[in-house]
Formats: C-alpha cells, sequence, structure tokens
C-alpha cells in the first residue's frame, strides 16, 4: 500500500466515527516512519483547531428546499438572489440565539411533518468527508454567483511581526457590489511602544473602470520592523479593462473561487462551528491560501508566511463565506530555519500565528457612492491610465452593427456587464477587443486581439498546457497565478482570443469551445526557436520531448497531490542536450511555476551561487539544495537533473526525487 492512500484511509477514518481505518492502512502506519509521523500530526490538527464532530444526523436540507420550492412553484412565488441566501446573512450577523431557537423550531416541524407524511425520514445521503470534498467546488461557484452585494467586518491578530510588536490587531471592512464594486479598509488597531512605528492603515476601492489603493509602503526586503521612513503612498488607476488582474478585486474573501472552487476535491477537516453558524474546516498550505490574504495584503508591512504553513477556512454551511481562517506554522526543520533567516521566534505549530474572524457579514447591496473612486492628486500619487474604452454593451448585441468581436453561445449563466477596447499604440502594435461577463463574484471575460505580430500564443507562456474543447478544437491553456486568472488561448487564421476568469477549467472550456471561430495550431515557428548557439523547442507534451532526448530521461513515479504534466520544452546546443518538464495542478498554481524538472547531458553541477546552499544526499549521490532558489540538484549517471519549485521545501523536493523512474517506467 502507498503511502498517500494510507494517509486518505486514516485522515478518512478520523473524520468518521463511526468508521475504522482498513487493517492494511493500520499496518502500514506501524511501518512507515513517514505515515506514523502523519498519523500524529493529523491527531495535533484536529486537537489544536478545536474540533468536535457532530452526530451523524439525515441531511433534510435537499428534501426540505424541494419542498420550498415546489410551495413557490404552487403559488408563483419568484425569489431575487438575495432571498435564496439564508435571512441571518441578509439582516447581518448578530445575535443567533432567537434565530436558533426559530431554526429548532423550524427543523422539529419539518422532522414531523416527514415522519407523517411520508412514513419515515427517506432520502437522505451520506455526509461525510469524502463526499462533501467532492461538493464544496460546486457549492463555492453556486454561491459566488448568487452575490448581488456583500458587506462584512472581520476582527484581524497578528502575531510575531517585530520583536517588539509580538502582537498586532486589525479591523477590516469589506464591501462589494456586483459587478465590479469592491472595498476594503483596514484599520489598525495596534498599541505600539514608543518609536516611529507605522500604523498599517490602508483602503482600497474600485468601481470597475478605476481603482485606487492608498496606505504605508511594505518595509523592504532585509529591513525588519519598524522601518522608519515608510511612507504613505497612493497609486491609482484609470481606464481600466474588464476585471484586470492587475489592478485585482480581491473577492476571494467573500467566495475563495481562485483555489477552492478550481479544485476537483478539497481537503476536508470536519463540521465545526464558528459562533452559532454551522461551519465545515477545510485545509490547505499557505501558498494556496494567498488569494485570501490579498484584500489585507496589497499594501503595508505584514509578517512573513512560510509556503507549507497550514491555513484552516471554516466555510459558512449555508452561504459558503469564509467566517474564520488560521494560519498554523509548518512542523520540521526546514521552516524553524526558515523561521531564524526571517529573526522569527520558535512557533508551535499548534499555535495559529494569524487569526482573521467575520464578526459582521450581510448581502444587503451598498450604494453605489460607497465605491466613487476620488480624483488623483498630491504628493506621493502614482497614476496609470490603461487607456480602455468602453462602449455601449448594446452595441455588441445589436444585429447589424459594424464589424463587431463574436460572443460565445454559452457564457455559464453570466451576463453581460462591460464591452469596449484597448486601440493599439506604440508598445502594443495590436487592437483587442474585450467583452466582461459576470454574475455575483464570478467572471470571465473573452478577448479578441487583432494585427497580433507575435511569435508566441497571446496571454499564456511556453509552459502552457494543450487542452481540447468540447468541440475537439485544440487550445492552450494556464492555471491561474498570483496576477493572472485561469485562461484559454485560442489561434485562428484572422486573429487572437483568450477565454479567462475565475470559473473552473470545465466551464472556461466550454465558454472557449462555444465561440463561433475555428481554432487551429499555432504556427511551428512559433515553437521553434533558433539561435546561434543552438535551437529551443517548446509547447511540447512529455511523451514528445522524451522521444526527443538523446539521454536516459527520468520522470516521477509520484508527484504531490493534485499535481500533472503540463507540458516540456527541449534545448540543444554543440555541448548540451536539455529536457525540461512542468508539472502543476490545474486549478491554479499561484507562484506562477509549479514544480519545474530539469535534465541535460554534457552539463555538471553548476558554481555555488549562494551562501545556504548545502549538500544534501540524493539517490545515492551528492546533490546540492539553494533554499532561495527552492532547487535541488545533482549528477546522475553522468546527466545533470534539478528540480525547482518556489512552493516546495528539501523533503517535498527529496520525495519527488526519490520516485524518479526511466521514462518509460514511470506513473
Amino acid at each position: 500500500m502507498r503511502c498517500e492512500q494510507a494517509q486518505r484511509l486514516l485522515s478518512e477514518a478520523m473524520d468518521e466515527p463511526a468508521a475504522a481505518a482498513p487493517v492494511q492502512a493500520e499496518a502500514h502506519a506501524g511501518a512507515c516512519p513517514r505515515c506514523a509521523a502523519f498519523v500524529q500530526g493529523a491527531r495535533r490538527i484536529r486537537r489544536s483547531v478545536r474540533f468536535e464532530l457532530a452526530p451523524a444526523v439525515p441531511d433534510l436540507a435537499p428534501a426540505i428546499m424541494e419542498r420550498i420550492a415546489a410551495g413557490q412553484a404552487d403559488t408563483g412565488g419568484l425569489r431575487s438572489p438575495a432571498a435564496r441566501l439564508p435571512a441571518w446573512v441578509r439582516r447581518g450577523a448578530g445575535s443567533y440565539s432567537g434565530r436558533r431557537a426559530v431554526a429548532a423550531g423550524l427543523a422539529a416541524g419539518l422532522v414531523a411533518g416527514f415522519v407523517v407524511t411520508g412514513g419515515g425520514l427517506v432520502g437522505t445521503r451520506k455526509n461525510g468527508t469524502a463526499a462533501l470534498a467532492a461538493e464544496i467546488p460546486q457549492k463555492l461557484v453556486r454561491a459566488a454567483e448568487a452575490i448581488s452585494g456583500y458587506r462584512a467586518t472581520f476582527r484581524i491578530l497578528e502575531r510575531n511581526w517585530a520583536p517588539s510588536v509580538p502582537r498586532r490587531t486589525f479591523v477590516a471592512r469589506v464591501a462589494f457590489r456586483a459587478p465590479e464594486g469592491f472595498r476594503v479598509e483596514v484599520s489598525d488597531t495596534t498599541t505600539y511602544p514608543p518609536g516611529p512605528w507605522t500604523h498599517n492603515d490602508a483602503s482600497l476601492v474600485t468601481n470597475g473602470r478605476s481603482w485606487r489603493a492608498a496606505g504605508p509602503e511594505p518595509c523592504p526586503a532585509g529591513v525588519p520592523p519598524p522601518c522608519p521612513g515608510s511612507a504613505r503612498v497612493e497609486q491609482v488607476v484609470t481606464g481600466r479593462p474588464p476585471f484586470d488582474q492587475s489592478s485585482p478585486m480581491p473577492t476571494d474573501v467573500i467566495v475563495p473561487m481562485t483555489v477552492l472552487a478550481a479544485a476537483d476535491r478539497v481537503r476536508v477537516l470536519g463540521p465545526d462551528r464558528v459562533g452559532s453558524r454551522p461551519a465545515v474546516a477545510v485545509q490547505m498550505a499557505y501558498q494556496d491560501a494567498t488569494p485570501l490574504f490579498a484584500y489585507l495584503t496589497f499594501l503595508g508591512s505584514w509578517r512573513p508566511l512560510y509556503p507549507q504553513d497550514r491555513v484552516v477556512v471554516w466555510l459558512d454551511r449555508e452561504t459558503w463565506f469564509p467566517l474564520r481562517y488560521e494560519v498554523f506554522p509548518a512542523a520540521g526543520t526546514e521552516r524553524a530555519r526558515w523561521a531564524r533567516q526571517a529573526g522569527l521566534p520558535r512557533e508551535s505549530p499548534d499555535r495559529p500565528v494569524f487569526e482573521a474572524v467575520a464578526r459582521f457579514v450581510s448581502t444587503s447591496v451598498p450604494s453605489r457612492r460607497a465605491f466613487a473612486v476620488p480624483r488623483a492628486g498630491g504628493v506621493g500619487v502614482s497614476t496609470l491610465d490603461e487607456g480602455f474604452e468602453d462602449l455601449p454593451v448594446y452595441v455588441l448585441e445589436t444585429e447589424g452593427s459594424p464589424p463587431r468581436p463574436p460572443r460565445p453561445a454559452w457564457t455559464a449563466g453570466l451576463r453581460l456587464v462591460r464591452f469596449g477596447l484597448l486601440p493599439a499604440t506604440e508598445s502594443r502594435p495590436y487592437r483587442e477587443s474585450m467583452q466582461g461577463y459576470a454574475d455575483g463574484v464570478a467572471w470571465l471575460t473573452v478577448t479578441q486581439v487583432t494585427g497580433w505580430n507575435e511569435r508566441r500564443a497571446f496571454g499564456v507562456g511556453p509552459f502552457a498546457q494543450r487542452v481540447a474543447l468540447p468541440q475537439g478544437t485544440q487550445a492552450l491553456y494556464e492555471p491561474a497565478t498570483s496576477t493572472d486568472a485561469r485562461r484559454i488561448a485560442l489561434h485562428t487564421g484572422r486573429a487572437e482570443y483568450l477565454v479567462a476568469g475565475n470559473l473552473p477549467l470545465a466551464d472556461l472550456a466550454r465558454v472557449a469551445g462555444s465561440l463561433p471561430v475555428h481554432a487551429v495550431a499555432e504556427p511551428q515557428r512559433w515553437r521553434v526557436h533558433r539561435w546561434s548557439g543552438g535551437v529551443v523547442e517548446d509547447g511540447l507534451t512529455v511523451r514528445q520531448a522524451v522521444r526527443r532526448a538523446r539521454f536516459p530521461v527520468l520522470l516521477p513515479d509520484r508527484l504531490p497531490t493534485g499535481y500533472r504534466a503540463a507540458a516540456a520544452e527541449t534545448v540543444r546546443t554543440p555541448d548540451v542536450e536539455g529536457l525540461t518538464v512542468v508539472f502543476r495542478r490545474p486549478g491554479a498554481e499561484l507562484d506562477g511555476v509549479g514544480l519545474r524538472l530539469y535534465q541535460a547531458a554534457g552539463q555538471s553541477l553548476p558554481p555555488p551561487s549562494s551562501a545556504d546552499e548545502r549538500l544534501v544526499g540524493v539517490r545515492g549521490a551528492t546533490g546540492r539544495w539553494s533554499p532561495q532558489e527552492h532547487q535541488l540538484e545533482w549528477v546522475e549517471a553522468g546527466v545533470y537533473r534539478s528540480l525547482a519549485g518556489p512552493s516546495f521545501d528539501l523533503g517535498g523536493m527529496l520525495r519527488v526525487a526519490g520516485s524518479l523512474l526511466p521514462a518509460g517506467g514511470a506513473g
């Protein structure tokens, strides 16, 4: 039995009170140090986040909602999107005691009704963590589409920002108005000691067309707080294209669409409560949770967090809004070494170093005035006009109007909210038209580019993955990063197209496939790049790249959860022949890299480039680990090999390296 399988079975047994782990999994953990450590850590996690598993009860929600819907159909009742959300959210989360009593009475009455009219409780479904892990992404997408407005207040606690300030507190007020109105005000409520401390007060507001952020500059790299002289800055963007990712609208704090809604399944720890609200707790690494923090970290100084630190998020079981999230330090020597270099004290894996709790939540729609962007002016203000020209939406919708870009036949139920142009300029000698579609916080854009004169696909990089669209045409896809949304590029004989958004890949592919255009493979000259010293060929599948190699290629037999091969590249010079394979998760790879495996014949281990590099044993050879580069490199059978990935520590790299097999035998 493999470690991954054993750990999954053992974890599910912890989450299901009536379940027992299979004997094979228990035996494996007894003999495997790695899995024994996993069991101890998993139990510690569940104790540290204070879970109390609820007793097994029938899930009556689907049947109840069917009866409500049937009653509305009989009376011809219509409900607004806001009415689909629970009343406690529509009114705001205040005292829950009265609502709990009413809810208990309603539940008792409904149960009695089912017993009398149905002769028993029927139609129940499994409500364990395994089923919930697969359901949550779909529930998040539906929740995102149901929101017309949102207001919330979060209380925030940050520990160990500076030795003299071991504890900081904040209040963050968030407001949203569909489709592109977003505002956050961060108030620093910390009591600082005497000295030149800068309060971390910051604000961000956008109405879609304009965007403004104001607050203190972050401390320069390597300069510890209080970083004297930290000035307040103001950044203003006008002429903003629809849902522009360079001036973001960080709505993951409302519904975490970037990572969780794009996953095949999420890691569920178990049921819990936040205040009086039923919730479900899910866990991810900090490297995957950074969109949850973007509404705070756009400006100002914040403590560093390790990529493998654990983030636990409590999602409301009715609205799927994040009600609480906490960051727990990862265990292990690598994290401890990183903390010392960052000037942090010893931090227990059982004590959160960051906490955010929603004290108030409402889906009442804020006034448009709340998202007014003030005119830029004064010292320290940087301004940028992106040049987008909004046109009336009816121009795109009216038959017989001047030539206009094609519209997708299917938009996942999202409605057209903006349309316009980015004219050609000297630095951008091509013309873009953009259509913006939205419903709640779910959105997508369709960009048409004419006059494209570069030898590469528009909107994606050299390691974009080839995907088949529903109609059978081929396209290029890249997952979300910290600066870009999920996106699909199509090449046609007349124009380039890019479909981007925060919807899951399957929905984006269906939208792209419904465009009335004929997509074809990009020209060969886009993929083969020659120069005086050699030739690089990108855009290859792994199989194609391995076939081109004239040296023994190794590939991993086991990858971290969710990772798969995306694309490959070969390079050939008179002295060196190399091959690169990139592995990514399909939903989001926020560091923009993922995991990169490079192998080259004719290349030796290069000299060290930094003082913190150290020697490590890799597959029976002496290799080198570079913490700053997150790179493991060694020479094996006369071939240079390296693994690199910003989100991986040494332990993760060694596990992947240990699974490498000849290309014909890798799984």
